[in-house]
């Protein structure tokens, strides 16, 4: 039987879901079995591609680290003065587009491996964004 890519893609992509939570030890066992795996592909350019992938498992499962830099940390504070606004929907909105924006330029400026943990905040944003104005139009209808 010929192993795939896609079948060590796919592998990890299951197991980086189930293992949250697991112990060092299981996700090394994982990681390694997976490697084996990845090494019987015969393409040479997919079995690097699948070992690069499968040595990644460990930080997927731990998911996104918190920053610790001044922009993270701005960016983290921007996310909870708007989620704790009291203003009407409209300002609420008003609020977090400029937050939004404010995040991307934070975001630009952080260190290179907090730059995509900085720019998921903004999703907390749009979806108050979406909620406030659809409430909205819910009360003119």
């Amino acid at each position: 039987m010929t192993v795939g890519y896609d079948e060590v893609k796919e592998q990890v992509r299951r197991l980086a879901e189930s293992l949250q939570g697991a112990d060092e030890a299981t996700i090394t066992a994982e990681v390694e079995r997976l490697e084996g795996l990845a090494e019987q592909i015969p393409d040479e350019r997919s079995r690097a591609l699948a070992l690069i992938r499968v040595r990644k498992l460990p930080d997927l499962v731990r998911g996104p680290q918190p920053g610790n830099s001044p922009q993270y940390r701005r960016a983290a504070n921007l996310v909870t003065q708007v989620v704790n606004d009291q203003g009407t929907p409209a300002e609420q909105v008003e609020h977090a587009e400029r937050a939004i924006t404010e995040i991307g330029e934070l975001a630009r400026q952080a260190p290179q491996r907090e730059r995509g943990t900085i720019l998921r905040m903004n999703s907390t944003l749009k979806r108050l964004i979406e909620r406030r104005r659809r409430e909205s139009a819910d009360r003119e209808a």
